[in-house]
């Protein structure tokens, strides 16, 4: 993997370093660069979790991805930028204190100066910096507020929580549960199948694209183009691939070239 190319791709062209600055750059430059998106799961393009294969299609090919691929691609950056970095399994939170699977989602640890941070680059709305393992303490990215909460107990077992406050609720609501033991790639292959094709997966039922800006958020789910500024909320919907397609070239600067 070619870093410069990555950086390039995520317009970062200061000095890495192994610290908490460049760490928090490096993420709050991956966000805004590349977004969150399933396109292939919805076009049925098999999404094999290799590095080369990541790298062409994310990198190259000027694409983005899901938790899967964002997350190992960026995994695989910071440990060779020398971050000391492991993998995570996540349950995502489907609403009434219901959460999803076993490695249902992927997010990753990076221990620096000796505290260990929470950093996810592919879960879509989310901090857009690190986010310290400090349980009960309140902590904001400039847009939101986070809380990591312990224990969060599901199924018998404890969990770290990750929570974003909700100024309609006045509470935290967990956007997914975890836990700090390290994981391999290989753990997380069923169900990235399974995001793919079951009835049950919600990527595979819906489209979906998202990324911030710096005015605040723009999302296509299926045939609607949701843009957020503030307090403002514009919907627009979409009467054609075509103008689709369009979309994803002129807002999340996608190149559609390389899409059947």
């Amino acid at each position: 993997m070619d870093i410069n190319g990555y950086l390039r791709r995520i317009n970062s062209a200061g000095i890495v370093r192994s610290d908490l600055d460049t760490l928090r750059e490096l993420q709050y430059k991956h966000a805004f660069a590349i977004p969150f998106e399933t396109l292939d799961i919805h076009n049925q393009i098999p999404i094999i979790l290799q590095i080369n294969l990541l790298y062409q299609k994310v990198i190259q090919d000027n694409r983005g991805g899901y938790c899967y691929e964002l997350n190992v691609l960026f995994h695989h950056l910071l440990n060779l930028c020398g971050f000391e970095v492991s993998l995570v399994a996540g349950r995502l939170h489907h609403g009434n204190n219901r959460y999803g699977r076993e490695f249902e989602h992927l997010a990753l640890i990076v221990k620096v100066n000796g505290r260990h941070w929470l950093v996810d680059v592919g879960y879509g709305d989310f901090s857009l910096v690190p986010l310290a393992i400090a349980p009960g303490e309140i902590q904001g990215d400039g847009r939101n507020f986070y809380q990591i909460i312990d224990p969060v107990v599901v199924d018998g077992r404890s969990y770290l929580g990750v929570a974003k406050w909700n100024a309609s609720k006045q509470d935290f609501k967990i956007d997914y549960i975890f836990t700090l033991t390290p994981r391999e790639l290989p753990d997380f292959y069923g169900m990235n199948e399974f995001h793919q094709t079951s009835p049950e997966s919600h990527f595979a039922r819906s489209l979906i694209c998202t990324m911030p800006t710096p005015e605040g958020r723009i999302t296509l789910i299926n045939n609607k183009l949701i843009r957020r500024e503030k307090d403002k909320r514009q919907v627009k919907i979409i009467q054609s691939e075509d103008q689709r397609d369009k979309i994803l070239e002129k807002y999340f600067h996608m190149d559609m070239v390389y899409l059947p």
